[in-house]
């Protein structure tokens, strides 16, 4: 959380994501199934495509990713935010996560893809514990009960979901520099220039000449 390069953030969360490859297997082939299906569903539907200019700055987060974690935002972080950000909590943290993802390997990224697929369809969604209504629709109450019963659900996809997502909106909202004193972090070191070393001035030595006189 205390990185604030991209590539660091990425290569932290890469490490601590629990949907890598091994993770994925280990929560059974059912579970990734679901997934799959759910984001086969949406791409027949129409619902993971993306209007032209939809995407504006974003390289990786569609409009309905983004609310998606425009809603979530708020509860992950609970009572830290605002925070310094105030109006800008929202957008900046969304920034980030769009950048962190992008940067993922490519596995990773599909897993985030499917995911975010199935639960921007109103079906699947609310089969997995979140609301019928959209997310950007979603009352606080909603979003915290479909976090909860992820984070305390049964089944192994759901809790390594819960915690990938908690985990991703963890490492954006600190990354920022207004929350750095929040959780004791000085900030980046600075280079601080060093100075040449003056070197000393280099005495020349009287040589004898052949002649035996000495020059000076």
């Amino acid at each position: 959380m205390k990185n604030t390069s991209v590539n660091n953030m990425a290569e932290q969360f890469a490490q601590a994501m629990p949907t890598s490859r091994r993770g994925f297997l280990k929560a059974g082939l059912l579970g990734g199934a679901g997934l799959s299906i759910a984001g086969a569903s949406a791409t027949l539907t129409g619902c993971s495509s993306v209007p032209e200019g939809a995407m504006g700055d974003y390289k990786f987060l569609r409009p309905q990713d983004r609310e998606f974690f425009a809603a979530l935002i708020p509860a992950v972080i609970a009572s830290g935010y605002p925070g310094e950000l105030k109006e800008q909590a929202i957008l900046r943290t969304i920034k980030a996560l769009d950048d962190l993802i992008f940067t993922l390997n490519e596995f990773n990224r599909v897993q985030m893809r499917q995911l975010f697929d199935a639960l921007s369809m109103a079906p699947i969604r609310f089969a997995m514990g979140g609301p019928w209504a959209s997310w950007k629709d979603a009352d606080v109450k909603q979003v915290d009960d479909f976090l909860i019963s992820w984070r305390d659900s049964s089944i192994q996809l759901k809790r390594m979901g819960y915690v990938s997502l908690a985990k991703l909106i963890g490492i954006c909202w600190y990354s920022q520099p207004e929350n750095y004193a929040s959780v004791g972090y000085p900030g980046p070191p600075t280079k601080i220039p060093v100075e040449p070393v003056k070197k000393a001035p280099v005495e020349t030595v009287p040589t004898a000449s052949l002649t035996g006189e000495t020059d000076v």
